[in-house]
This record gives structure tokens, C-alpha cells and sequence, in this order.
């Protein structure tokens, strides 16, 4: 392995950590309405990125593709923010790593042929899914984990969506991250309204914790690693994601895995592993 893979391996797992903790972040800031967590998320990743690019002269102009992607990827925001909100994190977490299985079910709509491989990987990583979803509804107690769940798996779709535009994103990374903040602080506005309950001090610092290190050092850090190894290589580093917020609900949250963490888990990253494609590492 040379220098450059060395390094993309590197960003990749620290992409992978991070987006780990983001779960952490919001569990921690349950105390707050869900719907002022959204807004000042956003807020607060608007505040520490326009400043950063005004700086470095790198706002450019949104293509077509930039604006839908912006969208996604506010969805995406907006989902994952609000499973682990009502969920247990970890499986949400693991929920949403599943977005290659939704990239395979997205081929199947167009009616291309999948390997024998794919189709025994979308078959497992389903009975995950399941099994993870059975086992959560009756472990996570006065929350609501089955809105929480859906929504892991609307972010996980969201993301299929937004990494089959990706390739025809040169040079509107950043952009199109901005116009996912500017649009989400607009969406969750008028719902916070009749809640809003302003953040206290340490609250701030949590948001500033989940803008910096679970948005938008990922969101620079990806490309990186896709740039260094393949996409694929990167998407796999991926998956240790759920892994990574385990340990930190171990450490911070003293949450424990279940029992359907433990059976569903293996069949649903194996599954998803085993969907990816193999023509491109």
C-alpha cells in the first residue's frame, strides 16, 4: 500500500468515526425539542461554514445537479437527526449504513441484472434489517424507536440517491453542503416555532461538537478518501461506522448491545458488503 492509500485508508476510517459520533451528539441534546435540535444543527453548521468559505473563495455557483443534491443530502440530514433522536443509536446507525442495499434495489427498479452475490447480500442484509427492527421495538422503552428506525432507513435511502448523483458533483462539495444547511435551518424553522427552547451553554458547545466534527469534517473528508482508494474501498471502511458508535454509546451513553444487535448486526453488514461492487476496488 502506497502513501496516498495510507492516508485515503486513514481519512476514510476517520470519516467513519466521526459520522459514528454524530448519534452521541444528538442523544445528549434529547433534552431540547426535536424540532429546535434540527434547526439550531443547521444553524450552527451555517455559522462555521460560510465564514470558512468566504475565506477561502470556495462558495461557486450550484449546478443543476448541486441543487438536487443539496436536497438529499438535507434529507438525509433531517432523517438520521430525527432516528436517532427517537432510537437507540446504534440502530439507527446500523440502519443507515445500509445504503448500498438501497443502491442494489435502486438497480433493480431500472431492471439491470444483479450477480448471485448481490442477491444473496440484499437477502441477508434484509433479515438484518428485520431482526434489528423486531428486537429494537421491544428494548428501547418510552421513545418512540419505530418512527426513529424509519427514519435510519429514509437516511439511508437518501444517501443511495445522493451517491448515484455524486460523480457529476466536481468541485460543488462544499456548496452543495451549504445548500443543505441553508435549507434545512428553513424547513425546521416554522416547526420549532411553537417549541423553540434556545440552547444553554454547554448545549451550544454540543452543536458546534456536531456541526464541526460529525458534518463538516466528514463532509471534507469523504471525497478525500475516495480520491486516494475507490469509492468502493471507501464504502466499505464505511461500514465500521456502526462500530464506531457502539463504542461511543458504550463510553459516553452507557448503552449496551441487545440481543438483536448481536443476531442482526453480522447478517445485515454482510449483506451490504456483499451488494457493493466488486468491479471497482
Amino acid at each position: 500500500m502506497d502513501r496516498p492509500q495510507i492516508k485515503g485508508t486513514g481519512y476514510a476510517f476517520a470519516t467513519s468515526a466521526l459520522w459514528g459520533a454524530t448519534g452521541i451528539w444528538v442523544a445528549l441534546l434529547t433534552v431540547l425539542p426535536v424540532s429546535s435540535t434540527l434547526l439550531f444543527r443547521f444553524v450552527t453548521a451555517t455559522v462555521l461554514l460560510v465564514p470558512a468559505l468566504l475565506l477561502s473563495g470556495g462558495i461557486r455557483k450550484p449546478t443543476r445537479d448541486g441543487y438536487g443534491a443539496g436536497a438529499l443530502l438535507v434529507a438525509y440530514y433531517l432523517f438520521a437527526t430525527i432516528g436517532f433522536y427517537f432510537s437507540n443509536v446504534v440502530s439507527v446507525s446500523l440502519l443507515v449504513s445500509t445504503s448500498p442495499f438501497f443502491v442494489m434495489l435502486i438497480r433493480v427498479c431500472r431492471r439491470e441484472a444483479l450477480r448471485g452475490q448481490e442477491m444473496v447480500g440484499g437477502i441477508l442484509a434484509f433479515t438484518g434489517v428485520l431482526v434489528l427492527i423486531a428486537g429494537g421495538a421491544a428494548a428501547t422503552a418510552g421513545r418512540l424507536p419505530a418512527l426513529g428506525n424509519v427514519c435510519g432507513l429514509g437516511a439511508a435511502l437518501t444517501m443511495a440517491l445522493y451517491s448515484l448523483i455524486g460523480p457529476r458533483l466536481q468541485g460543488q462539495g462544499w456548496t452543495v453542503v451549504l445548500i443543505s444547511c441553508l435549507l434545512g435551518a428553513l424547513i425546521s424553522l416554522p416547526f420549532s416555532v411553537p417549541t423553540l427552547t434556545l440552547p444553554d451553554w454547554p448545549q451550544w458547545g454540543l452543536f458546534a461538537g456536531l456541526a464541526l466534527f460529525s458534518t463538516l469534517a466528514p463532509g471534507y473528508l469523504y471525497p478525500l478518501a475516495c480520491q486516494r482508494i475507490t469509492p468502493t474501498a471507501a464504502t466499505v471502511i464505511r461500514l465500521s461506522t456502526p462500530f464506531f458508535t457502539a463504542f461511543f454509546a458504550w463510553l459516553i451513553l452507557e448503552q449496551t448491545l441487545g440481543l438483536h444487535h448481536l443476531l442482526g448486526a453480522p447478517l445485515m453488514l454482510a449483506g451490504v458488503y456483499l451488494t457493493l461492487p466488486r468491479s471497482a476496488v
